[in-house]
């Protein structure tokens, strides 16, 4: 469809203000290093709501635009002075655990990339990061079960959660037909959340597992495609044949931001105590330990049981309460318990503090 003279006339115009607008940014960015270069750091980018109130646009979306803005303000903050403390997730690049990471810290700069859950975990503790972020539920599939174990054996803890909504695609080297298709590379999870699409539309297909949803994209050739994020499509180059194909468009990860255990006295910061503990194997073990948090008004947000690895039939029960867990509520389950572990008490977080 050709455009009328006056139409190019109104989108150079319209480009042009986009330019300015990129300018006006890039401006305030320039500012924003002058002022740390001065000492002052940690400012207050907010936009104030009597600016707001000088347009007649739709104030909600002007705020949300400024909300942006301010976003990468604060990551050119970060860059600026430099990062210290390092944040480990699994990779590669474009995988959810990235995307929620950059969320909480600003920038892929401080982040390092680990093929499993459980090295994540690893370099937690042993001290190769400071921190990690580790998916531990999903709405469509639930626990995430590796994660769950490792926090078990290892000496780390929880010091906050933080949830991102999951929304998968299918991407692929260059545009082709569905049909097409003949190999669909994603992570077990990312499979399962897609089940409907894939019975719909790729039956055909066979289906390969990775190690993460980004790691199908080495795999891709001519004749195959991936699921993974749209940002993890759009940072490899790779063609989005369908967006949000997940069975359900609520699919939601909720994640762990981890630490290295300190010690128990830190453990009251949170709403939310998570804890694992063994019972004796007879009736009315596990009743008991319910029953304390029942009679102290405590919610079970989860429960989960887990096999203990000695003996055929022995469990190890994980939970979490929605409460702050004080040091007589720890006495009285100590009473009831074989063992018990808490892996941390937190609450939700939206930012890690990663700078000098």
């Amino acid at each position: 469809m050709k455009l009328h003279f006056s139409q190019v006339i109104c989108m150079e115009n319209l480009n042009s203000i986009d330019r300015e607008i990129l300018r006006l940014i890039e401006k305030k960015v320039d500012i924003l290093k002058k002022m740390i270069q001065n000492g002052k750091i940690g400012m207050n980018y907010e936009i104030a709501a009597s600016l707001i109130s000088e347009t007649n646009l739709n104030p909600v979306r002007i705020h949300r635009i400024f909300e942006e803005i301010e976003k990468l303000l604060k990551e050119e903050e970060k860059r600026i002075l430099g990062f210290e403390k390092k944040v480990a997730v699994l990779g590669p690049i474009g995988s959810f655990s990235e995307e929620m990471a950059i969320n909480l810290v600003g920038s892929r700069d401080p982040i390092e990339y680990f093929q499993t859950t459980t090295e994540v975990i690893e370099a937690v503790e042993g001290s190769k990061v400071d921190y990690g972020i580790v998916p531990i539920e999903n709405s469509t599939n639930g626990t995430v079960f590796p994660v769950l174990d490792a926090l078990l054996n290892y000496d780390v803890e929880v010091f906050g959660e933080a949830t991102l909504e999951i929304n998968q695609c299918l991407a692929t080297k260059k545009s082709m037909n569905l049909k097409d298709i003949k190999t669909v590379y994603s992570h077990p999870q990312g499979i399962s959340q897609c089940m409907r699409f894939i019975n719909n539309y790729l039956s055909h297909a066979e289906i390969k597992y990775t190690a993460s949803t980004a790691d199908g994209v080495n795999l891709l050739d001519e004749n195959s495609a991936v699921i993974m994020s749209e940002t993890g499509a759009k940072y490899y180059k790779l063609h989005v044949v369908r967006k949000k194909i997940q069975d359900f468009l609520g699919n939601t990860t909720r994640f762990y931001a981890i630490r290295k255990k300190r010690s128990e006295r830190g453990f009251r910061n949170g709403k939310i105590t998570a804890l694992f503990f063994g019972v004796e194997d007879k009736p009315g073990s596990l009743k008991n330990v319910l029953e304390i948090f029942y009679k102290n008004g405590f919610n079970l947000r989860k429960l989960e049981s887990r096999p203990a690895k000695t003996k055929l039939g022995d469990y190890i029960f994980f939970t979490e309460v929605e409460a702050s867990l004080s040091y007589k509520h720890m006495e009285e389950l100590r009473k009831a318990v074989t063992f018990h572990r808490v892996i941390g008490i937190f609450k939700e977080i939206e930012e890690i503090d990663v700078l000098r």
